[in-house]
């Protein structure tokens, strides 16, 4: 059973509310945070690259900027998993597109497509990646373990990092086997996601992606992503409602209020 912890003050509050809120019974909200024998050596401020503020990603909205438009852009799946996907296209018919089903656009490693600008915060114990169109990404950097045999799995993993003097070196795991990949193709268990993030400029960043699946792919599955930084921009609100146009009817023109 995984282990789940609360914090001393939350579960003060749940207790004194038990009549009244059953719902939290059984609830998560933290886990243990391993660390390996001895203290880790966090890096100092000054040491850190600066990459906060907004960037711009480059590109389509695809997998794979390097590949021509019009080659598929499939993980690289055995037997097995080729014949998993092929079943969910053909069971989801010509209306759910080529790719089938699935939009795997708030999961890992599709979230790092980043349809919506990216902004990025560092400091020496992790790496806040957010967008305003799903929840934030954290890497932690402070020297804890990767992966522990209580480490929940979570849509967006388990990513631990570490500095190699500017370059930030990401392990992640820990991704739950029900999310759906780039194209919304199926993995396993083993899912595992090896990135190198670092500046080739000063207004270019760079994330070069290894995905990794020893029961589902033949070999690894890689991609670039290159984002541009945007110092004038910020970030606003993403409001799901704003431009709905299948809600608005009559072909998504919404006509004014007529004259009374």
């Amino acid at each position: 059973m995984k282990k789940r912890i609360h914090q001393p003050w939350l579960a003060t509050a749940v207790v004194g509310l038990a009549a009244g809120v059953s719902l939290l019974a059984g609830g998560s909200w933290a886990q243990t945070a391993h660390y390996p024998a001895g203290s880790p050596k966090l890096p100092s401020f000054s040491s850190l690259p600066d990459w906060s503020g907004i960037w711009e990603r480059d590109g389509d909205n695809v997998w794979d900027n390097r590949i021509p438009v019009g080659v598929p852009q499939d993980p690289p799946y055995n037997a097995d998993y080729q014949k998993r996907l092929d079943d969910a296209r053909k069971a989801a018919g010509p209306r759910a597109g080529r790719y089938g089903p699935g939009g795997p656009m708030q999961t890992m490693p599709g979230m790092m497509n980043m349809l919506f600008p990216m902004d990025i915060q560092i400091s020496p114990v992790q790496v806040t990646i957010m967008s305003e169109n799903g929840s934030p990404r954290r890497i932690y950097t402070d020297g804890r373990a990767v992966e522990a045999d209580d480490t929940l799995p979570t849509s967006t993993g388990h990513s631990v990092g570490r500095w190699v003097g500017k370059e930030l070196l990401v392990d992640t795991c820990c991704i739950r086997k029900d999310t759906r990949l780039p194209g919304g193709g199926p993995h396993s268990d083993a899912l595992r996601i090896k990135e190198r993030f670092y500046l080739r400029d000063h207004k270019t960043l760079v994330d070069e992606i290894t995905v990794e699946d020893p029961k589902a792919f033949a070999k690894p599955w890689t991609t670039e992503k290159i984002w541009y930084r945007r110092p004038d921009w910020e970030s606003v609100e993403y409001n799901r409602d704003e431009n709905n146009r299948e809600a608005a009817g009559n072909n998504g023109i919404v006509e004014p209020d007529a004259p009374k």
